[in-house]
């Protein structure tokens, strides 16, 4: 089906698509030749109307649209690369934040996790383990597949980034740069390099993201290639860049929007052109929703207002009690020097008597805390604390619903902000359409990020090399009839505080969303009862 058709072919009430089409079996889907997932970061799924996004909305009208996605917390970049590239939990691909303090990386200071140093370091510490599962990429190459990414966005890197033996003809571009580093040597003569960045409160990444888009279907899949990749990548910055400048729904994120579907335009063009549309499965993803922030708090200056000793970096090796600090936007880490027990737990008592704390989570489950294992963030790396802050229903003016405390005093009111378990944050975007899924379906149970790999593996019938967190989408595939069964259940904990002038108790809640018995998806927590 030609682009200009498939636009046009939209329907004003394409949102209210019910689930019928699945009450009638299927036939076996045809064997999807090629699978494409387009990451557009940050991307809500509420953004996704024919105004702002007429390409991906008549995709969810002909396909299927997950209405009810969600990320793994933490809602952040790194954390969900990692998820979505290995169908498994913070857990055990190892990433808890995107940037933590694991101080045989780097002493002194936190390190992001999508950076070549920590990665490269990582890696030979751990024997490769930097990431602790196989990626998808690594898999299907592994089975004797072509692959390739191509990402605006460093966090590209973490689905392919081995070096040895790689072929030009399935690389990872990342930021601007390639590994093999010899594979821009076909791009840079024709595309030049990537452009610069601009400024994400008043304009879009357009060139950034739109360089790496013709890198993909000018470079990559170029006829003198080959036949094309059997899994390809293409991870965009926006609306994500644009949305942390200015807020999710202002005039510059509606113009990211519109630059991101521009640039999914591009990718069916090409298939079309190539008369590969009707035989590639096309996922369009996002690795988080988005928040407006409504107030900022310097949570290491708190701390040492308090008595704590309390700072996000040193100048010599932090003593034994400190407590260091990692500001994750819509969550904070805290790593207790020496992990004292007492410590721990006056931190834990005083964050309970903080505006800005949401839901709090320590290894063991102290008192009016969660356990980490409770949301699978119990990485062996993980920070003593997590906080995910508080958030509230509020829309700011010129701005989607949603806001929240962010961590971090430079954060301005009115910016945008992701990484909490605010509801807005925890409901993310997955739509799907080609030979494997159903047709004009709107899919209302459950899904997450970790499920993309099993699914994408399970429609190639390549074999995981190790079991998975995520679950195959079976009741978005054609054929399938049964949907599973959806279970709802809301966890609590609470505890008195410390504080005898304070009485009142401690409350937060976590509302869950089970499937099919076993697999866990959060819808949101936060401090108090839940609305």
């Amino acid at each position: 089906m030609r682009i200009d058709k498939l636009i046009g072919s939209v329907l004003a009430g394409f949102l209210t698509i019910t689930a019928s089409a699945a009450d009638a079996p299927k036939p076996p889907a045809a064997d999807a030749k090629h699978i494409v997932i387009v990451v557009m970061d940050g991307l809500r799924p509420d953004s996704v109307i024919p105004a702002d996004m007429p390409t991906l909305s008549a995709l969810a009208a002909r396909g299927t649209f997950f209405v009810n996605h969600h990320p793994v917390y933490l809602s952040s970049t790194e954390v969900n690369g990692s998820a979505l590239a290995t169908g498994m939990k913070p857990v055990n691909t190892g990433v808890t934040g995107n940037v933590e303090y694991r101080p045989d990386v780097e002493l002194l200071s936190p390190v992001d996790t999508q950076g070549e140093w920590a990665s490269w370091k990582g890696d030979n510490l751990t024997g490769g383990k930097w990431l602790r599962a196989a990626t998808l990429m690594e898999t299907v190459r592994g089975a004797g597949r072509r692959v390739a990414t191509c990402g605006t966005k460093a966090v590209a890197m973490l689905w392919d980034r081995g070096r040895k033996g790689r072929t030009v003809d399935q690389p990872t571009i990342y930021d601007g740069r390639a590994i093999p580093s010899a594979a821009l040597d076909g791009i840079l003569p024709d595309l030049g390099p990537m452009p610069p960045s601009v400024h994400p409160k008043y304009f879009a990444n357009r060139g950034q993201d739109h360089w790496t888009t013709k890198v993909l279907t000018e470079k990559v899949w170029a006829d003198d290639q080959g036949p094309l990749p059997a899994v390809s990548v293409l991870w965009l910055s926006e609306p994500d860049y644009s949305q942390h400048g200015s807020g999710p729904g202002t005039k510059t994120a509606k113009e990211a929007l519109r630059s991101s579907d521009d640039a999914l335009k591009k990718v069916l063009e090409t298939l079309d052109a190539k008369k590969m549309l009707e035989k590639t499965d096309v996922m369009v993803v996002s690795d988080h929703g988005f928040s407006t922030i409504a107030a900022s708090a310097d949570v290491a200056e708190d701390l040492s207002e308090k008595g704590f000793s309390a700072a996000g970096a040193f100048l010599k090796a932090p003593e034994k009690d400190t407590v260091v600090v990692v500001g994750l936007g819509g969550s904070v880490s805290m790593t207790v020097i020496g992990h004292d027990p007492a410590t721990i737990k006056k931190l834990v008592e005083y964050i309970q008597t903080t505006q800005w704390a949401g839901v709090i989570f320590t290894k063991d489950g102290l008192e009016g805390t969660f356990k980490q294992s409770d949301v699978g963030i119990d990485s062996p790396d993980a920070a003593d604390v997590i906080v995910s802050m508080r958030w509230g229903e509020a829309k700011m003016e010129g701005r989607l619903p949603g806001a929240l405390i962010c961590e971090g005093a430079k954060r301005s009111p009115g910016s945008g902000m992701h990484g909490s378990l605010s509801k807005y944050d925890m409901h993310n975007t997955l739509i799907a359409a080609g030979p494997s899924f159903k047709k004009a379906y709107r899919s209302e149970t459950p899904s997450g990020n970790s499920d993309v790999t099993p699914t994408v593996l399970s429609i190639l019938g390549i074999p995981p090399k190790q079991p998975l967190d995520g679950r195959v989408l079976k009741e978005a595939l054609e054929g399938a009839a049964e949907l599973p069964k959806v279970e709802a259940s809301v966890m609590r904990a609470d505890g008195k505080l410390a504080d005898p002038a304070k009485p009142a108790a401690w409350k937060q809640y976590l509302k869950i969303s089970t499937v099919g018995g076993t697999w866990r998806y959060y819808d949101e927590g936060n401090s108090g009862e839940m609305k």
